[in-house]
């Protein structure tokens, strides 16, 4: 089967397993990017538009620790280490949620939800912020005030992770 890589837009072929679920994580060989191809005979393929899911967070070890945890869903994960490759995704790529950390480098996760929720053809975007164990109180409010759905500290549990994504995409 001929995939594309959703952030490098690399194309390569992989071998299609005959037993597998229905859908495959695949790990580009390219950008190391994980996304998930949907397991179809190749007769049956369609050009279907799957939910795409934008991690944005400076930490690698905890957009891998996303994308693990996400991989079960039927949606393609895509992600970038700062507001700035954020941004340049967003303009490339449809989006159905973003999963944002609060505290990146150069314009923080606050300043990238308020860009966002500014522009006509991405204001749409379902927005989860996350934030570390020790935010500050107020961070919920703020996050909330720049226009996030949803907010979440990272010491979460993966279920409620889960269900909280489900309720933003169900939206």
């Amino acid at each position: 089967m001929e995939v594309q890589c959703p952030q490098c837009r690399a194309v390569y072929r992989i071998r299609q397993p005959l037993s597998a679920p229905s859908s495959i994580r695949v790990s580009c060989p390219n950008c190391q990017q994980h996304f998930l191809v949907k397991n179809q005979p190749s007769s049956v393929l369609e050009h279907q538009q799957p939910e795409r899911i934008l991690i944005v967070d400076d930490a690698r070890f905890f957009r891998e620790l996303l994308c693990d945890l996400l991989a079960d869903r039927s949606a393609e994960l895509i992600s970038a280490a700062t507001a700035k490759e954020a941004w340049q995704l967003l303009q490339q790529t449809d989006i159905s949620l973003m999963i944002v950390d609060i505290n990146l480098p150069e314009v923080n996760g606050l300043q990238l939800i308020r860009k966002i929720r500014q522009h006509e053809k991405l204001k749409e975007i379902k927005i989860l912020c996350v934030s570390g164990v020790y935010r500050q109180e107020d961070d919920v409010l703020k996050a909330l005030r720049a226009g996030a759905d949803d907010f979440i500290s990272k010491s979460f549990n993966p279920d409620e992770l889960n269900l909280r994504i489900d309720k933003l995409l169900a939206l």
